[in-house]
């Protein structure tokens, strides 16, 4: 069994003996939390022999924990991970000088397209905003490129983006059913509570769905009136 700082660790009850079965470990000692300090020296193992989901593993342990000069060329190496190349595109948005990576805004863009191509929804949101920052070239209003992004990371449950198209709907299209259909869906999201805004866009949007309602209402209560009493027949009863 393999030993580490006084704890025997195996997989299935045997002994680890495949970059898999380190991997294994490392990945359980990462998400279980109770030998989180264990975790990359087990998956630097598995890595070593080639194992592209621990250098994933470490190319992200290592952002978290801010060792960049590691992580970047670790998350170089994961080409196929969303979250890699999310991370690629922040550093290089923010500028890294410690791992070598001068700020970029088309460096950045690039690895951000790269990210939401494989689905993540981050990149999908930071591509938003920066278009609605002019800082990258546009062939179409900044909102239109914006709520591209923003609305296929809300149709992938991202409670942020659910909330920013439906301001762009509300504020800029004027469009209230389909900001309160985002807005509600928003609230409705699970996800909302575990986001650090999400407070706030759960009281912006009930506030902003309130709205919505008494529009509604005074609207129907308008129609009802022109029906039962025609804006021609009114001055019959000055």
């Amino acid at each position: 069994m393999a030993h580490w700082q006084g704890t025997d660790f195996t997989v299935d009850g045997r002994e680890p003996a495949t970059a898999e079965d380190h991997y294994r470990i490392g990945l359980h000692c990462w998400n279980s939390g109770q030998h989180r300090a264990t975790a990359p020296y087990f998956l630097e193992t598995a890595a070593g022999a080639g194992h592209e989901a621990a250098v994933e593993l470490l190319g992200h342990i290592a952002y978290l924990q801010g060792h960049y000069v590691i992580a970047v060329p670790l998350l170089r190496r994961s080409t196929g991970s969303p979250r890699a190349a999310y991370y690629l595109a922040s550093l290089y948005q923010q500028g890294c000088p410690e791992a070598g990576l001068a700020q970029s805004l088309d460096e950045a863009a690039h690895h951000y397209r790269v990210a939401a191509r494989l689905g993540e929804p981050e990149a999908m949101l930071a591509l938003g905003e920066l278009y609605l920052e002019r800082l990258l070239p546009l062939t179409r209003t900044p909102a239109e490129h914006a709520l591209e992004y923003f609305l296929t990371a809300a149709e992938r449950g991202h409670p942020y983006a659910q909330y920013r198209a439906a301001e762009l709907y509300r504020t800029l299209y004027q469009d209230i059913e389909r900001a309160a259909a985002l807005y509600r869906a928003c609230v409705d999201n699970p996800m909302t509570a575990r986001h650090a805004l999400g407070s706030m866009m759960t009281l912006q949007s009930q506030a902003h769905l309130r709205e919505e309602a008494a529009t509604r209402a005074a609207r129907a209560a308008r129609q009802r009136r022109d029906a039962v009493n025609p804006v021609e027949r009114r001055g019959d009863f000055i």
